[in-house]
């Protein structure tokens, strides 16, 4: 992440009064000696919880933020991506309407081939919205059992 971007997330925060600016500086000097994105140094300090910053973030790159664990996954739009393109990438096909296929994410940063999930899921467009990443990799568990566990647990 940029210099940029971690300030850009720090304003956010301070602008929504999550943090201060002592919080912010005491962050920034914690990240340059652990290396760790400024939010999970905030969340670590005990200084913002998970779920503002998520939805801090999705702000910051103009993503809707949803909490998976109470969002109604859409069965026709888990089937259009196979399981094994969803676990790889971590990602959730959540709805698909008017050619558009909704996929749950956790790391807006994170590069994944979305032409190939167009490509599977013969849709126009993939809009991505952000969620909490142990959430969605609970859920992506959820809808799309790995099957080579299945078969280990099998007789």
């Amino acid at each position: 992440m940029n210099a940029g971007m971690v300030w850009r997330i720090g304003e956010l925060l301070i602008q929504k009064k999550l943090i201060n600016w002592e919080q912010l500086h005491e962050g920034l000097v914690e990240q340059k000696k652990t290396k760790e994105f400024l939010g999970q140094v905030l969340i670590r300090k005990n200084l913002v919880p998970k779920g503002l910053l998520y939805r801090t973030l999705a702000e910051q790159f103009e993503m809707r933020f949803i909490d998976i664990k109470k969002t109604r996954v859409n069965p026709k739009a888990l089937e259009l991506v196979p399981g094994s393109l969803a676990r790889k990438y971590s990602v959730l096909p959540i709805e698909c309407q008017d050619n558009i296929l909704f996929v749950g994410i956790a790391d807006p940063l994170k590069q994944w081939p979305e032409e190939e999930f167009r490509e599977f899921s013969k849709m126009d467009k993939i809009e991505k919205v952000l969620c909490l990443p142990e959430d969605l990799d609970e859920m992506i568990r959820q809808y799309y059992p790995d099957d080579e566990d299945s078969e280990k647990k099998a007789p």
